[in-house]
C-alpha cells in the first residue's frame, strides 16, 4: 500500500498533459499483461469469482476469449474481463 500512496503522490505532481497522456499508456500496457497474465492460469472448468454488479460472484469458466472470460454462475452467463477474475479453489 506504501507503493500505491507514493505512486498517487508522484501522479498529482505532474503538470505536463504529456506525461499524463503516456502514464495513462503505461497503466492500459500493465492492465493488459495482469489480464493475459490472468488468462494463462485459467482453463475451461476451473472456478473463478469476481465483484460484479451483483456484488461478489462465484462461477466455472466455459470459454476463454482474448480479453474476456464466459463464466457460467448461478445466475446465468457472463463475459467479464479477465482482470476481474480471481482463481478459486472448490465451486460453492
Amino acid at each position: 500500500m506504501k507503493a500505491f500512496k507514493q505512486a498517487q503522490e508522484a501522479i498529482s505532481r505532474i503538470d505536463d498533459p504529456t506525461e499524463i497522456n503516456e502514464l495513462f499508456e503505461a497503466l492500459q500496457l500493465r492492465r493488459t499483461f495482469l489480464g493475459r497474465q490472468t488468462l494463462r492460469q485459467l482453463a475451461v472448468g476451473d472456478t473463478v469469482s469476481y465483484n460484479g454488479r451483483n456484488g461478489h460472484t462465484k462461477g466455472r469458466v466455459v470459454k476463454i476469449n482474448r480479453k474476456y472470460v464466459i463464466v457460467d454462475t448461478p445466475e446465468g452467463k457472463w463475459r467479464v474481463p479477465a482482470t476481474m477474475l480471481t482463481k478459486e479453489e472448490a465451486y460453492a
